[in-house]
């Protein structure tokens, strides 16, 4: 569904790459603190996209074999030292699926779940123990198809309250190895991103975590880019 670009693909790609993928980033990141007037402008601005409708790169095709199960996950901003930051958890690597990779919390909707937020913030609370009472909902992203395109992932944006300190997190480890932060400004950093392909249909960053060689990429990368982008200035109309 998704392919990695060789280098000299990525090089050949570099002006379209930092035409099209960076250029609703801008150029700085669109909060700098998590007070409540940034809690506004990422509310007001998730809402004014969501209002716009489903652009053309997220009107996804899925399973015709079965209707799509529903999944939900949280993109957490988080204050760690006064920077605004977002919650990331590396899987257990001993996992079947998308083992020692970079996610969201998150996982597919029970009967019992009285909404996609109510979805989002229980996989949070038993995958990083994360407390639902710590975390206000923002908004929302549109959503998007797994790689086999039989689940229907929607994205809850929240806000933890007070300063984060993931060292104090309850870590699932059957699932988890470990939970991790990275300054929003991070993505904005050069170095820091490349292009790579997804579903084959678009080009999307591939972000750098906090590990050397464990990238963030694929539905993760593409979920947060789509956040960066709906939340900076350099993507609305403000």
């Amino acid at each position: 569904m998704y392919r990695r670009l060789k280098a000299p693909e990525l090089l050949s790609r570099a002006r379209y790459t930092t035409h099209d993928v960076f250029a609703k980033l801008g150029t700085a990141p669109p909060i700098t603190a998590l007070d409540q007037a940034s809690i506004d402008t990422v509310r007001r601005r998730l809402q004014t996209a969501w209002q716009q409708g489903t652009p053309a790169h997220m009107r996804f095709s899925y399973s015709k074999a079965q209707e799509p199960a529903t999944a939900a996950v949280l993109l957490a901003l988080c204050s760690v030292n006064g920077q605004p930051s977002v919650l990331f958890e590396e899987r257990n690597n001993r996992l079947s699926s998308h083992g020692g990779e970079v996610c969201f919390a998150g996982g597919k909707a029970d009967p019992m779940d009285r909404s996609l937020e109510h979805t989002a913030l229980r996989e949070t609370w038993e995958e990083l123990g994360l407390a639902p009472d710590r975390v206000r909902v923002v908004g929302r992203i549109p959503p998007v198809p797994n790689k086999t395109r039989r689940i229907r992932v929607h994205t809850v944006v929240g806000m933890v309250a007070g300063e984060l300190d993931v060292s104090a997190l309850d870590v699932n480890r059957e699932e988890v190895h470990r939970a991790f932060t990275l300054p929003i400004s991070h993505f904005y950093r050069m170095e820091a991103r490349s292009a790579t392909m997804f579903r084959g249909r678009c080009l999307i960053p591939q972000y750098q975590s906090d590990k050397p060689g464990l990238a963030i990429w694929g539905l993760t990368a593409f979920i947060l880019h789509e956040f960066l982008c709906r939340v900076s200035a350099a993507g609305t109309s403000e």
